[in-house]
């Protein structure tokens, strides 16, 4: 049993005495966290006062250990061939010590069945059409029977995206690898082309790998995204590598005046719309002279819907100075909800664009 939060140093933190009191022990002075917390003070010129100095009280029957990433202690009962972990609240500080100690600790203290994940990474399907796609693939996975390894495929949706995971559990280390390696073979040839990654690496930083590999360029022009699309792809440490800016053009002056946008385009054909949006795209190219552009032009919603253009509507372009293609979207959600979508389809036609896997 794992539990976070509440060993704080303050009054209302009461995680302690709560473990304390239920096996009936008590809080007593744990000089080497003291030490500890009081030359981590000293290190950022602080005093430790009694707040502080109280998180050095742990449960007398308990384990406990210094965190180097806070000041809350780790504390670690055990009772009964049972381990019950108490761990800080804070997210950095938490995922740290799980990462470090308890899951060391717990598979040095605990025999248990091989757990081995295989996570892939997909975008621009919805989940039943990716679940019918695989259809034959699931069915291998549910009619499988053996005593020493069993299997599941889950379907882990997000805005825009899917973590398809792969798990098999059981004794049978080399079993398990072995059918989870084909069975990642055929998800593979199935979904090829809406896999983008695997693990735990995000869209962006899939362009930004991709990217490198052409040693191309990349810039955006941003009507309805307003900045969350070069958000996403500047999230990723070295995207000054092949990044090169942003004009967020939202008002139709803009689209104009920085990205040569046509007027007489606009009136007739209204901003949101394939012709816009591939004059972005041009126009983008030429001011920022990249291998590649991606351009949005939608409706964010609530408002700004027009007859045939519901909220949600987005048309997204994507091209090189040789070729643009444009794809218009539907989403229904609510506006932020609406901009993520739209950056992350925009993303993900890139992708596609870049490896040739959708050029029509």
């Amino acid at each position: 049993l794992i539990s976070t939060g509440g060993l704080g140093p303050t009054k209302d933190d009461i995680t302690k005495l709560t473990f304390a009191d239920y096996f009936g022990t008590k809080l007593v002075l744990n000089q080497q966290i003291l030490d500890d917390l009081s030359e981590r003070f000293a290190q950022m010129g602080r005093t430790l006062n009694d707040l502080n100095k109280a998180q050095a009280m742990v449960p007398e029957s308990a384990e406990s250990f210094t965190s180097p990433v806070g000041t809350a202690p780790v504390t670690w009962f055990t009772k009964q061939g049972k381990s019950i972990i108490s761990l800080p609240g804070v997210p950095g500080e938490m995922r740290y010590l799980l990462e470090n100690l308890v899951i060391p600790k717990l598979k040095e203290r605990y025999t248990t069945d091989q757990i081995i994940h295989r996570t892939l990474l997909l975008a621009g399907i919805p989940e039943s059409n990716l679940a019918e796609m695989l259809s034959v693939v699931d069915d291998e996975i549910l009619a499988f029977t053996n005593s020493d390894a069993r299997f599941k495929l889950a379907y882990l949706p997000d805005l825009g995206t899917i973590k398809l995971r792969l798990t098999g559990i059981g004794s049978d280390q080399k079993l398990i690898e072995q059918k989870i390696s084909q069975w990642e073979k055929e998800i593979r040839a199935a979904a090829n082309k809406y896999i983008y990654g695997e693990g735990s690496s995000t869209l962006p930083q899939a362009i930004g790998d991709l990217m490198r590999s052409l040693n191309a360029t990349l810039c955006t022009a941003e009507s309805c995204t307003g900045g969350y699309l070069a958000h996403l792809i500047t999230s990723v440490p070295g995207s000054g590598d092949y990044y090169q800016g942003s004009i967020v053009a939202y008002a139709n002056d803009v689209k104009t005046d920085a990205l040569q946008v046509s007027q007489s385009t606009i009136d007739t054909d209204g901003a949101v719309s394939e012709s816009v949006c591939g004059q972005l795209v041009r126009g983008a190219l030429a001011k920022f002279d990249t291998t590649f552009a991606i351009a949005t032009t939608g409706i964010a919603g609530p408002s700004g819907a027009t007859e045939g253009k519901p909220a949600g509507t987005v048309w997204i372009g994507v091209g090189t100075h040789d070729q643009i293609i444009t794809r218009r979207y539907n989403f229904n959600r609510n506006r932020a909800d609406n901009i993520h979508l739209f950056a992350i389809s925009a993303l993900d036609l890139l992708r596609r664009f870049a490896k040739g896997l959708d050029q029509a």
